[in-house]
């Protein structure tokens, strides 16, 4: 789960979800904030004003009371009574409104909407100052935990001062309105981002579906190495992809006509390098159908020229039958190594196949004083391969092993299975390849051997037959001590 999660977040589509889904959230929540901050200035700053309002329309009235009280239409004690009853009925009416107090030019309430405060002096220190400089002041604090806004507003008319209000509201259902509107836009952002994730989803499906597609074909070609194999038609389209599908088209042509001339060459070489290797075989072949031949003769004088009871003479026809078999075996593993053929991969026993190789070595081996060690693995299933290209592989290198010891060595063929591959090395004791020729013995044409003694294409060719097959080659030498390759192809 995670390594498809990851695999989809490195992908093209998962890149393009993920980041414009990262902007429209940044940005819708970015304008979120600027509204919601603009919003809660608003209603503060209204707020504000709806207190001023207030409190003016109420400096008015007890202003007018005071007037009254000087002009002797008003004792103390009503204007006193006149306070605690607008005082009540203005909390009646306004219920943010948590405290409201009257105080005198020299600071002592008159009246208060806590009964307790009567008569003592006001500790508002904004009260205070605005008894002084005769203007409004308005600050932010808490009252018994609860965030107010303090107003104190003179009660004066000109420079005729007989005190100050101090009105404290509550901004409780601002919070409120502020956190109510937070929330909506918390919605609102959470929504937007839902559909459009939804719609960019789609959107980015669709618009890289063709980019997959076309790299799951490259994909198919990259596994399976089938430059031939069929696609589906693709849709024309007139933007940017429609170009990257005629370019992939183009170059994938462009790519089978290349392979198809690579093959081509290929085989061309490799049929060359055969027969390189049956002029180096011919004498070998020679002496291997001469030795049968001169049997035969030898069998035939005698059969007609000789006077024989029948058990002699079914022992030379017998002789001269096997000696047959083997002109006709020889003959035939020569004509199967030299034809021109196409790859056609069969289950092949690799035991039974590289036996069957070693009988044209038999003579070569032998007039060297060289010595066959065979060391195959009874295990081994059959593996798919194509006969007569593997044994232009074996061929090469089996004809390398006995030119590297003119003075007799041991020749070693091993067979075993290791992880999952057959693996087959071939071992000589011969002169060995110096380090600094080793890393360049797979270039085509390179070759240490004199004029006209090697084309430089054998293990070039033989590395590409192996690697058609899906296997590996690899060479291990000491110079003086010897060389051994090995071959790795896998089991189907």
């Amino acid at each position: 789960m995670m390594e498809r999660l990851r695999k989809w977040m490195f992908s093209l589509q998962g890149k393009f979800i993920l980041v414009a889904s990262f902007c429209i959230f940044v940005f819708t929540l970015t304008g979120s904030l600027i509204i919601i901050s603009r919003e809660g200035k608003l209603y503060r700053q209204d707020f504000i004003n709806q207190a001023k309002v207030l409190s003016e329309i109420s400096r008015l009235m007890l202003t007018n009371v005071m007037v009254y009280n000087d002009l002797g239409m008003m004792d103390k004690q009503d204007v006193i009574d006149y306070f605690d009853y607008y005082i009540v009925n203005l909390m009646e009416q306004d219920k943010r409104i948590k405290y409201v107090a009257v105080i005198d030019d020299k600071g002592n309430i008159l009246a208060h909407s806590n009964i307790a405060e009567f008569g003592h002096f006001c500790k508002d220190e904004h009260a205070i100052k605005t008894l002084s400089t005769l203007s409004t002041s308005i600050v932010e604090s808490r009252f018994k935990d609860e965030p107010v806004i303090n107003i104190a507003t003179p009660l004066n008319i000109s420079t005729k001062n007989w005190g100050a209000l101090r009105i404290g509201l509550s901004t409780k259902e601002i919070q409120e309105s502020i956190n109510s509107l937070k929330k909506e836009r918390v919605l609102i952002v959470l929504f937007f981002s839902a559909i459009s994730l939804t719609i960019i989803s789609i959107g980015a499906k669709v618009l890289s579906r063709p980019v997959i597609r076309l790299s799951s074909m490259m994909d198919g070609i990259k596994t399976h190495g089938d430059l031939e194999q069929q696609f589906p038609a693709f849709k024309d389209r007139r933007d940017e992809i429609g170009e990257l599908q005629k370019s992939f088209l183009w170059m994938l042509q462009r790519l089978r006509d290349a392979d198809r001339e690579h093959k081509k060459t290929v085989e061309i070489l490799g049929q060359t390098e055969k027969m390189v290797s049956i002029g180096r075989l011919a004498s070998g072949v020679a002496h291997e159908i001469n030795n049968p031949l001169s049997g035969i003769t030898l069998c035939f004088k005698n059969l007609m020229e000789a006077d024989l009871d029948d058990s002699t003479k079914d022992r030379l026809v017998q002789a001269v039958n096997d000696g047959l078999q083997k002109i006709k075996k020889i003959v035939e593993q020569l004509l199967d190594f030299s034809r021109m053929s196409v790859t056609e991969k069969t289950p092949v026993g690799i035991n039974d196949f590289i036996s069957r190789l070693l009988v044209l070595f038999n003579y070569p081996a032998s007039k060297k004083e060289i010595k066959v060690v065979n060391d195959m693995s009874g295990n081994i299933p059959k593996i798919l391969i194509d006969e007569n290209k593997m044994a232009q592989v074996f061929m090469n290198i089996l004809i390398n092993a006995l030119q590297a010891m003119d003075m007799g060595g041991t020749l070693t063929i091993r067979t075993r299975i290791d992880n999952g591959f057959c693996t087959i090395s071939i071992g000589d004791t011969g002169i060995g390849i110096a380090p600094d020729v080793l890393p360049n013995i797979f270039d085509p044409f390179f070759t240490t051997k004199d004029v006209g003694e090697g084309t430089g294409l054998g293990l070039s060719v033989s590395k590409g037959i192996v690697e058609q097959h899906g296997g590996i080659i690899e060479v291990e030498s000491t110079a003086g001590v010897g060389t051994t390759f090995i071959i790795k192809l896998p089991i189907t």
